[in-house]
C-alpha cells in the first residue's frame, strides 16, 4: 500500500480539478494518506504467511493488512464525496484514467482484506488469486493513476494538448481487457487452489 502513496497523491490534485470542487475533507485525506503510510509498513507480511512465521507474528500482521483498509477507504469517500458536491464533472481522458485507478484499487483492497485472514491465505498461496491481487492492486492501482497524471501534466509541461479522443479509446480498453484475463483469477485460484 506504500506504493500508491504517490498516485493517491496525484489523484489528490487530478480529481478535484476535473470535479471543479476543493477536495472535500482535506485533513481526513491527510490522516489517512499519514495512516497509510504507517500501517502500510506491515501490510507486505501477509505475502509471508505460509512461511511459517509464529502465529503471533501472523496475527499482529493480519491485524495490520486488515486495519489498512480504514484509512484507505477514507480516502476513498473522500474522492466519493468530492465527484457528489461537485457543480459539473469534466470527464477528460486524465479524470477517466483517475477514476479507473480508484475503482481498480477499491477492487483490489478488497481482495487484500481477503488475504489479510491467514487461513485464507494458506489455502491461496501460490494461486491465480495472488495473480488477481497484484494486478489489480499494484498494476491498476499504479499505472492507471500514471497514465491521469500523464495526460494532466503533459501539457503544462510540454504546452502540447494531447488529443482526449484517443486517450479515452485507450482508457475503455484497459480496464476491458485487464477484467477480462484477471478478474476470473480470483475465482480460479479460490476455487482451484494449485
Amino acid at each position: 500500500y506504500i506504493v500508491f502513496l504517490p498516485p493517491i497523491g496525484w489523484l489528490y490534485m487530478i480529481v478535484p480539478t476535473f470535479a471543479q470542487q476543493r477536495i472535500a475533507g482535506y485533513t481526513w485525506a491527510v490522516a489517512a494518506t499519514v495512516a497509510t503510510g504507517f500501517i502500510s509498513f506491515g501490510v507486505w507480511v501477509h505475502h509471508m504467511f505460509a512461511v511459517g512465521l509464529p502465529d503471533v507474528t501472523n496475527s499482529f500482521f493480519s491485524v495490520a493488512s486488515l486495519g489498512v483498509s480504514f484509512p484507505t477507504a477514507v480516502a476513498f469517500f473522500v474522492f466519493t464525496a468530492t465527484l457528489w458536491t461537485a457543480r459539473r464533472i469534466q470527464w477528460t481522458a486524465s479524470m477517466l484514467w483517475a477514476i479507473g485507478g480508484l475503482i481498480s484499487f477499491v477492487i483490489g483492497g478488497i481482495s487484500g482484506v481477503m488475504v489479510a485472514v491467514v487461513p485464507f491465505d494458506w489455502q491461496v498461496h501460490d494461486t491465480y488469486f495472488g495473480v488477481a491481487h497484484l494486478h489489480y492492486v499494484l498494476v491498476a492501482g499504479n499505472v492507471l493513476p500514471m497514465f491521469a497524471a500523464f495526460y494532466y501534466w503533459l501539457p503544462k509541461i510540454t504546452g502540447w494538448m494531447l488529443d482526449g479522443k484517443p486517450g479515452k479509446i485507450r482508457f475503455w480498453l484497459t480496464p476491458i481487457g485487464r477484467t477480462r484475463i484477471f478478474f476470473p483469477h480470483h475465482r480460479a485460484g479460490a476455487f482451484w487452489p494449485s
